[in-house]
């Protein structure tokens, strides 16, 4: 479905890797749970940013916004069965993926309990820019994606793309809804760093249900990737950090390069839309 403002709800296909190496991030087992933790909060993370919005959404009078916002809920609801399939195929390798789902879980649940509407907002917006800004990485670095299982990297090629087109979608809604930009930047701060203290959480949970031990050159490897030259971490956080300025927009980091003609440069995965 080919949505106005630039959003794209596609339908994809992504079956199970028939063999999979269990790390299958160059055999390195830190850099590889940190993708399956992501994946692990994905399904339940995507339901709750589609919520958040959703509160909403009676209230929103601009025909084009209303567009974009049902784009999407269905960009969202598509991830989640993309991701929740691969955490099938991880948790027969062996990884209690069920286990780390439903411990991210209650935390969003204590969110939806306790916190009011706008904060549950703020926390999509949040959490947004921070999928957006790790897909930029993805598809700004091909030689990363090269390291990964296909149809992983197939799926995360896909999931990248989307993120960014609707990347400002929750933002615009809280812009017009909420308006604080107190709150928008305070729960930033607290959604950030709660964010990746869980998935170092999870990580460990991954790999202490795998007995894995992790060597010294694996912790070097891992260290690189995220803060070397070049390095995940290394290039979000200017990011992270453009987005506490006051005024902030996400349209102001500019990344319709990459995904212009994404599916001239990425055929095997535009290959996997069933409904083209």
């Amino acid at each position: 479905m080919q949505v106005n403002n630039g959003i794209t709800v596609r339908r994809m296909h992504f079956p199970a890797p028939a063999s999979m190496d269990k790390y299958w991030f160059g055999g390195n087992p830190l850099i590889s749970t940190f993708f399956y933790a992501m994946s692990a909060t994905f399904p339940d993370g995507e339901r709750f940013f589609i919520d958040t919005v959703r509160h909403y959404q009676p209230e929103v009078s601009d025909p084009a916004l209303t567009q974009r916002i049902r784009a999407f809920i269905g960009q969202e609801a598509h991830h989640g069965k993309a991701h929740e399939d691969f955490n099938s195929a991880l948790e027969a390798q062996g990884f209690p993926m069920a286990k780390v789902a439903a411990r991210a879980k209650a935390l969003l649940d204590t969110a939806r309990k306790r916190l009011s509407p706008q904060r549950q907002l703020a926390i999509t917006v949040s959490l947004e820019h921070v999928t957006a800004t790790l897909a930029e990485h993805a598809l700004r670095h091909p030689e990363v994606l090269d390291e990964m299982d296909p149809t992983f990297r197939d799926m995360l090629v896909w999931h990248a793309v989307e993120e960014i087109e609707h990347k400002a979608v929750a933002f615009d809604v809280f812009r017009r809804h909420v308006g604080s930009e107190f709150l928008r930047r305070r729960v930033l701060m607290l959604s950030l760093m709660l964010f990746f203290f869980r998935i170092s959480v999870f990580q460990r949970q991954l790999l202490r249900a795998d007995g894995r031990r992790v060597t010294w050159r694996e912790r070097w490897q891992a260290l690189c990737f995220f803060w070397g030259r070049g390095g995940l971490m290394t290039e979000a956080m200017p990011h992270f950090l453009k987005a506490f300025r006051r005024g902030f927009h996400p349209d102001d980091i500019d990344q319709r390069a990459l995904i212009n003609d994404w599916q001239l440069r990425y055929p095997d995965v535009a290959a996997r839309q069933v409904n083209r």
